[in-house]
């Protein structure tokens, strides 16, 4: 698997966590309640799945 697929992944779980997160803020807000993630939470996506501009493949990869 090239690195850049493999980011990819990567980019894609986090978008996958993200979205169950807005989800669920969305669903605690009509319900009258306060949101259960915040920023912190959602920035914490970036390290745990490891998705920072450090980690991005891109040098050796262009033509791919």
């Amino acid at each position: 698997m090239s690195d850049r697929l493999y980011f990819k992944m990567k980019m894609l779980q986090a978008e996958i966590e993200m979205q169950g997160m807005i989800a669920e803020n969305q669903y605690r807000i009509s319900n009258g309640e306060s949101p259960v993630y915040g920023e912190d939470a959602f920035n914490s996506l970036i390290e745990k799945h490891g998705i920072h501009h450090n980690n991005f493949p891109f040098m050796g990869e262009a033509n791919q």
